[in-house]
């Protein structure tokens, strides 16, 4: 779990996920479904190691909590934004950052989407959307 190893079950459509999550129960939930479905992912346990991990790897796609300790999603999420423009990085051709919350509504996905999340979801994560959304 959240290695860097492709599974048995890795193909062309296998995405390399950084899984940024400070709840060991989500994260080991979220890190198996995915690897079994034959995505690589990496994990992160808050927004501060999120944006390191970044800067030193390639990723297809970053799941972000909102609320964690040390940097939050909301921040790690500016940052990365933020990077991605001192790199001249154009915006059609942005990491996915798709964030994950417990309590969230209509104008929080608003807002999330305002400073820079391409999409956001529910916990818990229903799977099935979530593979939905990482091909979009």
């Amino acid at each position: 779990m959240c290695s860097k190893d492709h599974t048995e079950q890795a193909d062309k459509q296998s995405l390399s996920i950084l899984v940024v999550e400070d709840n060991l129960i989500n994260l080991r939930m979220i890190t198996a479904s995915l690897e079994r479905i034959g995505h690589q992912v990496e994990c992160a346990p808050n927004g501060q190691v999120a944006v390191e991990k970044f800067t030193a790897n390639s990723y297809d796609v970053i799941l972000m909590d909102i609320m964690m300790p040390v940097m939050d999603g909301i921040t790690a999420c500016k940052a990365i934004r933020e990077l991605e423009r001192e790199q001249n990085i154009e915006e059609g051709k942005q990491i996915k950052i798709i964030a994950i919350t417990a309590n969230a509504f209509e104008d929080d996905r608003d807002r999330l989407l305002e400073i820079g999340m391409d999409e956001m979801m529910n916990k818990p994560v229903d799977f099935e959307k979530l593979q939905l959304l990482l091909f979009q």
